[in-house]
């Protein structure tokens, strides 16, 4: 239930964000800076989720992964508090998937790359994670949408994905 109601709060969300990327003129680069700026200040829920991440990170390096699982967690809180304080920001639904994916919470990964490649629909790092879930869930129709969006991209990443996918 809180699930839904999350998802419909997201999308409203997401739906007046993409307003804002829509608009022409200063509007949506006047948001943008006002974004960053945000980001910038230490005491963000911005910034907070990404000290969380690099120390889950860190953990997760030194395989003490029951500590870097509450990190994750934390970045999640952060993540979402700053979204739904400021809107709904690519960035921020990358951390969120990314994190989701590390806690093994694969259905709310999926979710929020695929919300953030709504707004930013060529972003590497957001397709390269989507790609390779759907290629460990055995969903090769879908990681090959996926590489048709990276073709144009000249990346490692797409490399990446095809190799595995040709492997599968």
């Amino acid at each position: 239930m809180f699930k839904r109601v999350f998802l419909i709060l997201i999308t409203i969300s997401l739906i007046s964000t993409s307003n804002l990327y829509a608009e022409k003129g200063s509007g949506a680069l006047e948001a943008m800076q006002e974004h960053i700026n945000r980001n910038k200040n230490k005491s963000s829920n911005y910034s907070r989720g990404l000290t969380h991440i690099k120390k889950a990170i860190k953990f997760e390096k030194k395989q003490k992964f029951e500590k870097a699982n509450n990190y994750y967690k934390k970045t999640i809180d952060y993540f979402l508090a700053y979204n739904k304080q400021y809107g709904v920001y690519p960035d921020t639904l990358y951390y969120l998937g990314f994190s989701y994916e590390k806690i093994q919470d694969i259905e709310n990964a999926i979710l929020y790359y695929q919300i953030g490649l709504e707004l930013k629909p060529k972003d590497i790092n957001m397709n390269k994670h989507l790609a390779e879930i759907y290629l460990k869930e055995s969903k090769f129709d879908l990681a090959n949408e996926i590489l048709g969006v990276l073709k144009d991209c000249n990346c490692e990443e797409y490399n990446t994905i095809k190799e595995k996918l040709v492997k599968n």
